[in-house]
């Protein structure tokens, strides 16, 4: 199985350059798998509540998600 990592970093950089009043790209990468030790989807890095209400957040609240994402994106790829 692909990791997801390098497809998250490069939307995170989508997303980091697009206008902060405008709905950001989901995070999915057609990896649907919810980690077992973690309420956290192995693709997205989403939880099921993220997941299930991204249609319906502002583009403020997908940006919050986004930004706990690209947090995990840096922590991971410094440890690379």
């Amino acid at each position: 199985m692909m990791t997801p990592w390098p497809t998250l970093h490069q939307r995170w950089q989508q997303v980091q350059a697009c206008p902060v009043n405008e709905a950001c790209a989901s995070p999915c990468v057609s990896v649907c798998i919810m980690k077992t030790d973690a309420d956290e989807c192995w693709g997205c890095l989403r939880s099921l509540d993220e997941i299930a209400h991204w249609s319906v957040y502002s583009p403020a609240e997908q940006r919050l998600v986004w930004q706990r994402i690209g947090a995990q994106i840096e922590q991971h790829n410094a440890g690379v």
